[in-house]
């Protein structure tokens, strides 16, 4: 019975570690994402994170701040 739940104990750990993800392969997952305009517009899911790899000038997010305010958001 110890042994069951210590296998048990065990197999957990294995799948929480692998499904780790790495800093290298979120960085390229993003890059990937990021690369569609869309993704990188300010009402996308992705907007903030794809920030951090494509930020915009300061007149782009004005501009963004304009648009956004003009339709009432």
């Amino acid at each position: 019975m110890t042994r069951s739940i210590l296998a048990g104990i065990a197999l957990s750990i294995g799948l929480v570690l692998a499904g780790c993800q790495t800093s290298q392969s979120r960085q390229a997952e993003l890059a990937t994402i990021c690369a569609d305009p869309n993704n990188r517009a300010p009402k996308s899911g992705y907007w903030s994170e794809c920030q951090a790899l494509y930020p915009s000038s300061d007149q782009a997010l004005q501009k963004d701040y304009l648009l956004g305010a003009a339709v009432g958001n």
